[in-house]
């Protein structure tokens, strides 16, 4: 053949090729956003814990279930909290799946990790779908030297593997915002809660360990036990560090993000920053409200009037959340002017949805009767 020839017909195939490819993209990335009430959103991070008809209500309505999340495992409610969420994912199974925790008042007892391994083999063959560990671990429990518990601690490495194991997720609240270690200002998105919260907010307390020092350890569970499947909750407390969110997912494959009670981090971030994480790693983040409804933690039982102010102000969170996620232009969060990510409709389905039926192995919960 004709060099000349050859030469031209391959460089046409190319640009045929790739003309093609780009008409393709081009039609995904122009695909309608789906209409909120018809994009199943799960959300990974509830803590409801009563059965309150009108809640059920809403998620029918709008087409959200959730995940309800057992925590925290150090201030005994945690026979309690596992009661309600299973009494709840037994009547709605679709709705409830739960994320069970462990024990950690029990942690100098002769057998800790046998013991909590097998009650978490109890949960899971109830259902539980994963377990949580929270920020108690690293800024509050103590070893009996009096010194800070750091969550990759090898009293741990057990539960861990037996996880990894099994193939259930870590759902990791570890550390806080950074701004838990800076001094109080009222621009924070966490201003509201540290100045209410004194207890968790460690500026001049060099006692406590570092935010560096707990998001190390945390990484350090990951290089320990790479099979583990690791959700970090919130931003995994990067919320200030889109770069080092990224360089995290990078690094450790199975390890994932949801951003429960930090979309208005999130907000206060370029937009197309925030977008080009989502579209770097679709299939790494989660979606998640982190609202709670916990009358075991009140003086006085809820209201009728209480309980629908919660679901009011949930359906409100959930309806700004995607006004950012998928709407376009400017918008109004928690009070604030940002730029909408309008995310392309492939990417929205994994962030609500498919993500977490995937991690979670959702199909198998929700089919699953207690």
């Amino acid at each position: 053949m004709n060099f000349s020839i050859f030469l031209f017909a391959r460089t046409g195939l190319a640009s045929v090729l790739a003309c093609t490819l780009g008409l393709i993209a081009a039609s995904a990335a122009a695909a309608p956003t789906p209409a909120y009430e018809k994009i199943l959103k799960i959300d990974v991070h509830s803590h409801i814990f009563e059965d309150v008809p009108t809640i059920h209500a809403l998620f029918a309505r709008i087409n959200v279930r959730t995940i309800n999340v057992c925590v925290p495992g150090g201030d005994g409610h945690l026979a309690l909290m596992d009661r309600v969420a299973f009494e709840l994912y037994g009547k709605h199974p679709q709705l409830y799946p739960v994320t069970t925790t462990f024990d950690l008042l029990t942690r100098d007892e002769p057998a800790y990790a046998a013991r909590t391994i097998a009650a978490l083999d109890r949960a899971f063959a109830r259902g539980a779908v994963a377990v949580k560990i929270w920020k108690e671990v690293g800024i509050e429990i103590k070893n009996r030297d009096g010194k800070f518990i750091l969550p990759d601690d090898p009293l741990f490495d057990p539960i861990y593997a037996h996880l990894a194991k099994i193939g259930k997720p870590l759902h990791a609240h570890l550390a806080e915002p950074i701004d838990a270690w800076l001094p109080l200002d009222k621009d924070s998105s966490h201003y509201s809660y540290y100045s209410t919260n004194p207890q968790w907010h460690l500026y001049g307390k060099p006692e406590y360990p570092s935010h560096a020092a707990i998001i190390a350890a945390r990484d350090n569970i990951m290089k320990k036990h790479p099979t583990l499947v690791v959700v970090g909750a919130h931003l995994g407390s990067l919320e200030h560090d889109l770069e080092g969110i990224a360089e995290r997912l990078a690094r450790y494959p199975n390890f994932h993000i949801e951003v429960s009670a930090r979309t208005r981090n999130l907000t206060r971030h370029p937009a197309e920053k925030v977008r080009a994480l989502f579209e770097k790693f679709p299939d790494r983040i989660l979606y998640g409200v982190d609202a709670g409804w916990m009358p075991h933690r009140r003086d006085t039982p809820p209201t009728a009037a209480q309980r629908q102010g919660h679901v009011n102000s949930l359906e409100l969170r959930y309806r700004a959340d995607w006004d950012y996620y998928a709407g376009q232009g400017e918008t109004t969060y928690n009070n604030r002017q940002t730029e909408a990510l309008h995310l392309p409709p492939a990417i929205l389905e994994k962030f609500y949805h498919a993500n977490a039926e995937r991690l979670f192995k959702l199909d198998a919960a929700w089919k699953r009767m207690p």
